[in-house]
């Protein structure tokens, strides 16, 4: 039997922060191979772009299923159905980006099923807002 909504909505938003966060660790793994991943120029300050990209993938998340939680309000629906688009459209571009700067074998399976579950979020956003 099929998730019923909000619950998949739920359970879309907190795979997509747990592939986000092996995102990171991917990256961060290379270490155990050798592989220097620090950044040119790094001075051991955490920039604040970083504490928005965390806000913006870890952090917000957590409030939309908190939200989902508390209220089915039409106009909430609306509003988490678009933000569910400008999610799948930075995992896209993100995506794209990778994949044309340095195709990394781990990576590019790992982005390409975080759109997946970015389109398939979206989706569930819109059955949820149009459901009666």
């Amino acid at each position: 039997m099929p998730i019923k909504n909000p619950l998949q909505c739920i359970l879309l938003w907190l795979i997509l922060i747990v592939m986000m966060i092996l995102h990171f660790n991917y990256n961060v793994g290379k270490i155990f191979y050798g592989v220097d991943v620090a950044r040119e120029g790094a001075d051991g300050t955490v920039p604040m772009s970083v504490a928005f990209i965390r806000m913006i993938y870890y952090h917000l998340p957590v409030v939309w299923i908190l939200i989902l939680m508390r209220t089915n309000a039409t106009w909430i629906k609306l509003g988490l159905f678009l933000i569910s688009i400008v999610y799948t459209l930075s995992h896209a571009a993100h995506l794209v980006g990778e994949v044309m700067v340095d195709p990394d074998l781990s990576q590019t399976p790992l982005l390409s099923l975080t759109l997946i579950v970015s389109i398939v979020l979206s989706i569930e956003h819109f059955r949820y807002w149009k459901a009666k």
